[in-house]
């Protein structure tokens, strides 16, 4: 049940230019994937990720939020019910070999555990 380590770290915004050029081009980071509503910065850890709070995720502005990668996801999500956290996503199916409960912190913020 347990996890192996962090996988990324998300920043959430309305306006991504400015988050944009902080870790672009004042930081140097490399650009591993980006569109009109996502850049992911590859580091030699975790991946950064700036997403766009638009739509159904503008509530999110201003919000951080974390993924874990978990080596038996199902074993976790359980002691995470079990446990009485809220879960906001359970096993939802991301591709062919991974799936992704997320949850919400007593304190708001969203941790997204990844595993098979």
């Amino acid at each position: 049940m347990t996890v192996s380590g962090i996988s990324y770290v998300a920043i959430w915004a309305k306006d991504l230019t400015e988050n944009r050029h902080l870790f672009a081009n004042v930081l140097a980071l490399p650009i591993a994937y980006e569109d009109e509503n996502i850049v992911v910065f590859q580091t030699e850890g975790a991946q950064l990720v700036l997403q766009r709070a638009v739509g159904a995720d503008a509530h999110l502005d201003g919000t951080v939020q974390f993924g874990m990668t978990a080596r038996d996801l199902d074993a976790l999500s359980d002691a995470l019910r079990l446990s009485g956290y809220h879960i906001e996503l359970d096993r939802e199916e991301l591709s062919m070999s991974q799936r992704v409960t997320v949850v919400r912190l007593p304190t708001g913020q969203l941790v997204e555990f990844v595993g098979e």
